[in-house]
């Protein structure tokens, strides 16, 4: 990676050079004015030796050199005009604002080279997420969608909000999480559910094994206390079939007031999911707003969280690109610019959806009849005799 000098303020940086140098020049003025009152004594020039020091907090070091040198300037000049007669004292300022000017200047590169490694992780931070959460098409398997992740601020820790949706031999699946805790385990935990759901999606015929499998991999590859949030959806002839693992439901917009999806609760992944059957939505679904917790835990602190309901209601008749433009927009409000958690949100226009031929040649039918909860196999047999795969090692 390219680096560049600490000496070269850029925005990456976070630096102000104007305000680094007015602020400094503006404290000066202050003091030498207040010198001038208080009479031809330079008692308070001592105290120049903070402009350069300021400096150093806000800008980069050739703005702490600029400073520096009209510090001394400023210094010099006054004593020379105040005349006390004291020359080692103000050689003594002079050489105490000096040295710490150097001080202030060494200060402000480490600041900036700080500042740039910072700059550098969250960057590297911004492509893991991008690489794990692919950016999705307009539509998928006649399903329309639109995606937003909101990352929270720089000095939060990054989360393991994730999202998939695939056009499978069984329908288009979908699988919405949020991994316990922040930082690079939730990416990689985030990692290791997206690989298997991308595996067992397109392999399982039941949904139901599918939710196994994501057990299976949070159990293997967690410890004790991690565990994963989830929401996974199958769409087959327009029709929704669904079960939420601890995960906030799905908001149904189909023209009518919004309203939470009722789904089949089961356990988080991690804690024993797979053991509840899939249900299927209310006929006619036609548009479903996924998301992560961060959404409705949204606030400024020590305020309301973010009412959700509202918003919708607010944003009635929105759809697609421009309902979740809005939801980013009156998240940013709530909380004043300021987001404490990820946000992942996914809109699914459900429409009308063909169910594809099996792998084997199946029809829809059989096919259905091969999820139905009845006639699953024990989560134990299951999990049991099916490998990890590749992706989730």
């Amino acid at each position: 990676m390219a680096t560049t000098s600490p000496w070269t303020a850029d925005r990456t940086a976070a630096t102000r050079p104007l305000m680094a140098f007015l602020l400094p020049v503006l404290l000066m003025a202050v003091v030498l004015l207040a010198d001038q009152i208080e009479g031809p004594k330079t008692a308070f020039v001592g105290v120049l030796v903070s402009a350069p020091l300021l400096a150093a907090v806000l800008g980069p070091p050739r703005t702490v050199v600029l400073v520096a040198v009209v510090t001394l300037l400023a210094a010099g000049a006054f004593g020379l005009v105040a005349d006390d007669g004291f020359v080692w004292a103000q050689a003594t300022r002079l050489g105490i604002i000096a040295l710490l000017s150097v001080v202030a200047v060494v200060a402000a590169v480490e600041r900036v080279r700080a500042e740039r490694r910072l700059a550098d992780a969250d960057r590297v931070v911004a492509a893991v997420t991008e690489a794990i959460i692919r950016p999705l098409p307009p539509s998928v398997g006649g399903v329309g969608l639109a995606s937003r992740y909101l990352g929270a601020d720089a000095e939060a820790h990054v989360g393991g909000d994730f999202y998939e949706v695939l056009d499978t031999p069984h329908g288009v699946r979908v699988v919405m999480g949020d991994v316990r805790g922040k930082g690079l385990s939730a990416v990689r935990m985030a990692n290791y559910v997206l690989g298997a759901f991308r595996a067992a999606a397109r392999r399982d015929a039941s949904l139901t094994d599918v939710v196994a499998l994501l057990e299976d991999v949070v159990a293997t590859e967690g410890s004790a206390e991690d565990f994963v949030t989830a929401v996974v959806l199958e769409v087959r002839d327009g029709t929704v079939h669904g079960v939420s693992c601890g995960h906030p439901p799905p908001v149904l917009l189909d023209g009518g007031a919004p309203r939470d999806a009722v789904l089949p609760v089961d356990v988080p992944l991690g804690l024993g999911a797979g053991g509840t059957a899939p249900a299927a939505l209310p006929p006619g679904t036609s548009g479903l707003l996924l998301h992560s917790d961060g959404l409705t835990e949204a606030r400024r602190p020590g305020g309301p969280f973010l009412d959700l309901d509202q918003v919708l209601r607010d944003l009635s008749g929105a759809r697609g690109d421009r309902l979740l433009g809005g939801l980013v927009e009156a998240v940013r409000d709530h909380v004043g610019g300021r987001l404490r958690d990820d946000v992942a949100l996914l809109w699914l226009d459900v429409g009308a959806v063909t169910a594809p031929r099996g792998p084997a040649g199946e029809d829809a039918e059989d096919a259905e009849d091969a999820s139905r909860p009845g006639e699953l196999e024990p989560a134990a047999l299951r999990t049991g005799r099916r490998p990890l795969p590749p992706a989730a090692r």
